[in-house]
Protein backbone atom coordinates (compact mmCIF):
# COMPACT_ATOMS: atom_id res chain seq x y z
CA UNK A 1 0.00 0.00 0.00
CA UNK A 2 1.60 3.45 -0.70
CA UNK A 3 2.07 5.59 1.75
CA UNK A 4 0.30 9.44 1.56
CA UNK A 5 2.23 10.62 4.35
CA UNK A 6 4.99 13.48 3.34
CA UNK A 7 8.65 12.43 3.68
CA UNK A 8 9.64 11.85 7.59
CA UNK A 9 12.02 14.88 6.75
CA UNK A 10 9.33 17.06 6.03
CA UNK A 11 7.38 15.75 8.92
CA UNK A 12 10.74 16.78 11.15
CA UNK A 13 10.19 20.42 9.80
CA UNK A 14 6.59 20.35 10.49
CA UNK A 15 6.82 19.83 14.38
CA UNK A 16 9.95 21.95 14.46
CA UNK A 17 7.92 24.75 13.26
CA UNK A 18 4.84 23.96 15.44
CA UNK A 19 7.50 23.89 18.23
CA UNK A 20 9.12 27.14 17.51
CA UNK A 21 4.85 28.62 17.71
CA UNK A 22 4.56 27.03 20.92
CA UNK A 23 7.42 28.80 22.19
CA UNK A 24 6.31 32.05 21.06
CA UNK A 25 3.02 31.97 22.34
CA UNK A 26 3.97 30.54 25.61
CA UNK A 27 6.60 33.80 26.25
CA UNK A 28 4.27 36.49 24.88
CA UNK A 29 1.51 34.69 27.58
CA UNK A 30 4.26 34.77 30.29
CA UNK A 31 5.28 38.66 29.34
CA UNK A 32 1.23 39.19 29.78
CA UNK A 33 1.12 38.13 33.30
CA UNK A 34 3.56 39.64 34.41
CA UNK A 35 3.59 42.65 35.70
CA UNK A 36 6.55 44.08 37.40
CA UNK A 37 5.91 47.11 39.86
CA UNK A 38 8.44 50.46 39.76
CA UNK A 39 9.61 51.35 43.33
CA UNK A 40 8.86 54.97 42.07
CA UNK A 41 5.66 54.62 40.67
CA UNK A 42 6.56 55.01 36.43
CA UNK A 43 5.54 52.91 33.81
CA UNK A 44 7.74 49.47 33.82
CA UNK A 45 9.33 48.19 31.09
CA UNK A 46 6.75 45.90 30.37
CA UNK A 47 3.86 48.42 30.64
CA UNK A 48 5.92 50.45 27.95
CA UNK A 49 6.20 47.81 25.62
CA UNK A 50 2.97 46.75 25.58
CA UNK A 51 1.90 50.77 24.92
CA UNK A 52 4.28 50.57 22.07
CA UNK A 53 2.86 47.65 20.62
CA UNK A 54 -0.91 46.90 21.85
CA UNK A 55 -3.79 49.03 20.33
CA UNK A 56 -5.73 51.06 22.93
CA UNK A 57 -3.28 50.15 25.67
CA UNK A 58 -2.31 52.88 27.91
CA UNK A 59 0.96 54.22 29.31
CA UNK A 60 0.87 55.81 33.19
CA UNK A 61 2.53 58.47 33.67
CA UNK A 62 2.53 59.44 29.97
CA UNK A 63 3.62 63.44 29.51
CA UNK A 64 2.37 65.04 26.11
CA UNK A 65 5.35 66.82 25.93
CA UNK A 66 8.10 65.65 23.76
CA UNK A 67 6.70 62.22 23.94
CA UNK A 68 4.37 59.96 22.06
CA UNK A 69 1.12 59.23 22.62
CA UNK A 70 -1.46 56.44 21.33
CA UNK A 71 -3.75 57.80 18.81
CA UNK A 72 -6.89 55.76 17.77
CA UNK A 73 -4.83 52.62 19.38
CA UNK A 74 -1.78 53.57 17.80
CA UNK A 75 1.35 55.53 18.24
CA UNK A 76 1.69 58.97 17.11
CA UNK A 77 3.60 61.98 17.99
CA UNK A 78 2.39 64.75 19.58
CA UNK A 79 3.04 68.24 18.51
CA UNK A 80 5.27 69.23 21.01
CA UNK A 81 7.15 65.91 19.71
CA UNK A 82 6.67 66.73 16.43
CA UNK A 83 8.65 69.65 16.82
CA UNK A 84 11.22 68.82 18.65
CA UNK A 85 14.70 68.70 17.09
CA UNK A 86 15.37 65.05 18.36
CA UNK A 87 14.93 62.02 16.90
CA UNK A 88 12.11 59.72 18.13
CA UNK A 89 12.86 56.09 18.03
CA UNK A 90 11.55 53.04 20.33
CA UNK A 91 14.37 53.98 22.87
CA UNK A 92 12.64 56.97 23.29
CA UNK A 93 9.65 55.44 24.13
CA UNK A 94 11.19 53.05 26.22
CA UNK A 95 12.68 55.70 28.63
CA UNK A 96 16.39 54.94 26.97
CA UNK A 97 18.45 57.86 26.49
CA UNK A 98 17.23 60.56 23.78
CA UNK A 99 19.81 61.75 21.55
CA UNK A 100 19.78 64.45 19.07
CA UNK A 101 19.74 63.66 15.78
CA UNK A 102 23.28 64.38 13.90
CA UNK A 103 23.20 67.02 10.93
CA UNK A 104 23.00 65.24 7.60
CA UNK A 105 25.89 66.71 5.47
CA UNK A 106 26.42 65.96 1.95
CA UNK A 107 29.45 65.69 0.75
CA UNK A 108 29.85 65.50 -3.14
CA UNK A 109 31.62 63.12 -5.17
CA UNK A 110 34.15 65.39 -6.37
CA UNK A 111 35.17 66.39 -2.35
CA UNK A 112 34.97 62.62 -1.92
CA UNK A 113 37.63 61.63 -4.16
CA UNK A 114 39.67 64.65 -3.39
CA UNK A 115 40.08 63.46 -0.05
CA UNK A 116 40.18 60.12 -0.65
CA UNK A 117 43.32 60.93 -2.88
CA UNK A 118 45.16 63.57 -0.60
CA UNK A 119 44.86 60.40 2.15
CA UNK A 120 46.73 58.74 0.68
CA UNK A 121 49.25 61.00 -0.62
CA UNK A 122 48.06 61.76 -3.83
CA UNK A 123 47.67 64.23 -6.08
CA UNK A 124 45.96 63.83 -9.03
CA UNK A 125 41.85 62.09 -8.56
CA UNK A 126 41.22 59.92 -11.93
CA UNK A 127 37.70 60.91 -12.89
CA UNK A 128 37.59 60.00 -16.06
CA UNK A 129 38.79 56.99 -18.07
CA UNK A 130 39.12 55.66 -21.94
CA UNK A 131 38.95 52.17 -21.85
CA UNK A 132 41.49 51.68 -24.81
CA UNK A 133 40.34 47.91 -25.10
CA UNK A 134 36.90 45.93 -25.70
CA UNK A 135 35.18 42.80 -25.44
CA UNK A 136 35.68 40.57 -22.06
CA UNK A 137 38.55 43.50 -20.81
CA UNK A 138 36.67 46.06 -21.30
CA UNK A 139 33.43 45.14 -19.36
CA UNK A 140 35.65 43.43 -16.49
CA UNK A 141 37.63 46.55 -16.02
CA UNK A 142 34.48 48.79 -16.11
CA UNK A 143 32.35 46.50 -13.71
CA UNK A 144 35.50 46.50 -11.22
CA UNK A 145 36.20 50.22 -11.03
CA UNK A 146 32.79 51.44 -10.57
CA UNK A 147 32.62 47.84 -7.56
CA UNK A 148 35.70 49.87 -6.02
CA UNK A 149 34.58 53.41 -6.47
CA UNK A 150 30.74 52.26 -5.09
CA UNK A 151 32.95 50.69 -1.56
CA UNK A 152 34.95 53.43 -1.23
CA UNK A 153 33.55 56.64 -2.22
CA UNK A 154 29.39 55.43 -2.21
CA UNK A 155 29.17 56.13 -5.76
CA UNK A 156 29.33 53.89 -8.80
CA UNK A 157 29.09 56.63 -11.32
CA UNK A 158 32.33 58.85 -9.28
CA UNK A 159 34.40 57.37 -12.46
CA UNK A 160 33.27 58.07 -16.00
CA UNK A 161 34.24 55.57 -18.61
CA UNK A 162 34.66 56.38 -22.29
CA UNK A 163 34.60 53.48 -24.55
CA UNK A 164 36.59 52.76 -27.97
CA UNK A 165 33.98 50.95 -30.37
CA UNK A 166 34.33 49.20 -34.06
CA UNK A 167 31.11 49.25 -36.38
CA UNK A 168 31.50 45.30 -35.50
CA UNK A 169 31.44 45.78 -31.80
CA UNK A 170 28.46 47.94 -32.43
CA UNK A 171 26.57 45.59 -34.80
CA UNK A 172 26.80 43.22 -31.62
CA UNK A 173 25.54 45.14 -29.03
CA UNK A 174 28.63 44.29 -26.70
CA UNK A 175 27.75 44.64 -23.37
CA UNK A 176 31.10 47.17 -22.42
CA UNK A 177 29.67 49.83 -24.97
CA UNK A 178 26.16 49.81 -23.00
CA UNK A 179 28.21 49.81 -19.62
CA UNK A 180 30.03 52.58 -20.45
CA UNK A 181 29.35 56.55 -20.04
CA UNK A 182 30.13 57.37 -23.62
CA UNK A 183 31.46 55.59 -26.63
CA UNK A 184 33.72 57.20 -29.54
CA UNK A 185 33.55 54.96 -32.91
CA UNK A 186 36.50 53.48 -34.18
CA UNK A 187 37.64 52.09 -37.67
CA UNK A 188 36.62 48.49 -38.39
CA UNK A 189 38.89 45.70 -39.33
CA UNK A 190 42.38 44.68 -37.19
CA UNK A 191 43.43 46.25 -34.31
CA UNK A 192 46.16 48.21 -35.96
CA UNK A 193 43.42 50.69 -36.81
CA UNK A 194 41.65 51.17 -33.55
CA UNK A 195 42.52 49.17 -30.24
CA UNK A 196 46.58 48.61 -31.11
CA UNK A 197 46.38 51.93 -32.89
CA UNK A 198 48.87 54.40 -30.25
CA UNK A 199 47.65 57.66 -32.45
CA UNK A 200 44.18 57.25 -32.43
CA UNK A 201 43.92 55.94 -28.81
CA UNK A 202 45.61 59.35 -27.91
CA UNK A 203 43.83 61.27 -29.96
CA UNK A 204 40.70 60.18 -28.66
CA UNK A 205 41.89 60.62 -24.76
CA UNK A 206 42.57 64.39 -25.77
CA UNK A 207 39.29 64.90 -27.43
CA UNK A 208 37.23 63.66 -24.63
CA UNK A 209 39.52 64.83 -22.12
CA UNK A 210 40.28 62.03 -19.99
CA UNK A 211 42.29 61.85 -17.30
CA UNK A 212 43.52 58.36 -17.74
CA UNK A 213 43.85 55.75 -20.24
CA UNK A 214 43.06 51.94 -19.04
CA UNK A 215 44.73 49.75 -22.09
CA UNK A 216 43.58 46.40 -20.64
CA UNK A 217 45.54 43.68 -21.72
CA UNK A 218 46.52 42.86 -25.55
CA UNK A 219 46.77 45.34 -28.42
CA UNK A 220 48.46 47.96 -26.99
CA UNK A 221 48.74 46.97 -23.68
CA UNK A 222 52.37 45.87 -24.61
CA UNK A 223 53.86 49.09 -26.68
CA UNK A 224 56.17 51.51 -24.40
CA UNK A 225 54.77 54.10 -27.10
CA UNK A 226 51.48 53.80 -25.20
CA UNK A 227 52.74 55.32 -21.95
CA UNK A 228 55.27 57.36 -22.89
CA UNK A 229 53.14 59.84 -25.21
CA UNK A 230 50.35 59.60 -22.32
CA UNK A 231 53.40 61.19 -20.08
CA UNK A 232 54.16 63.40 -22.75
CA UNK A 233 50.51 64.68 -22.87
CA UNK A 234 49.79 64.84 -19.06
CA UNK A 235 47.31 61.47 -19.07
CA UNK A 236 47.94 58.92 -16.60
CA UNK A 237 48.65 55.52 -17.74
CA UNK A 238 47.04 52.45 -15.69
CA UNK A 239 49.78 50.35 -15.87
CA UNK A 240 53.74 49.61 -15.72
CA UNK A 241 56.19 52.99 -17.15
CA UNK A 242 57.54 52.83 -20.50
CA UNK A 243 60.66 51.59 -19.28
CA UNK A 244 59.56 48.76 -17.64
CA UNK A 245 57.09 47.76 -20.69
CA UNK A 246 60.64 48.23 -22.46
CA UNK A 247 62.66 45.55 -20.84
CA UNK A 248 59.51 42.73 -19.26
CA UNK A 249 57.95 42.76 -23.17
CA UNK A 250 61.49 41.77 -24.11
CA UNK A 251 61.26 38.05 -22.95
CA UNK A 252 65.78 37.64 -23.19
CA UNK A 253 65.87 41.16 -21.36
CA UNK A 254 62.87 39.93 -18.55
CA UNK A 255 65.13 36.85 -17.81
CA UNK A 256 68.27 38.85 -17.40
CA UNK A 257 66.57 41.34 -15.44
CA UNK A 258 64.73 38.98 -13.35
CA UNK A 259 68.42 37.00 -12.95
CA UNK A 260 70.68 40.28 -11.95
CA UNK A 261 67.75 40.68 -9.30
CA UNK A 262 68.30 37.44 -7.88
CA UNK A 263 64.99 35.81 -8.53
CA UNK A 264 64.94 32.43 -8.73
CA UNK A 265 64.22 31.11 -12.22
CA UNK A 266 64.04 28.49 -14.77
CA UNK A 267 68.12 27.65 -16.40
CA UNK A 268 68.11 28.87 -19.85
CA UNK A 269 70.91 29.42 -22.77
CA UNK A 270 71.75 32.62 -21.48
CA UNK A 271 72.42 31.45 -17.78
CA UNK A 272 75.51 29.55 -19.14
Amino acid sequence: RRDSRPPPMARIGRLTAASAVAVLCMASLALAAYTPVSSNGAPSLRQRVRAAFVPGAKLPGLRAEGKAALCEGRICLTPAAQASPKRFSLSNMLGLKMTAAAPETEVSTGDAMEAYVKDRGGNRPIRKVLIANNGMAATKSILSMRQWAYMELGDEKAIKFVAMATPEDLNANAEFIRLADSFVEVPAGSNKNNYANVDVIIDIAIREGVDAVWPGWGHASENPNLPNTCAKNGIKFIGPTGPVMYVLGDKIAANILAQTAKVPSIPWLGSF
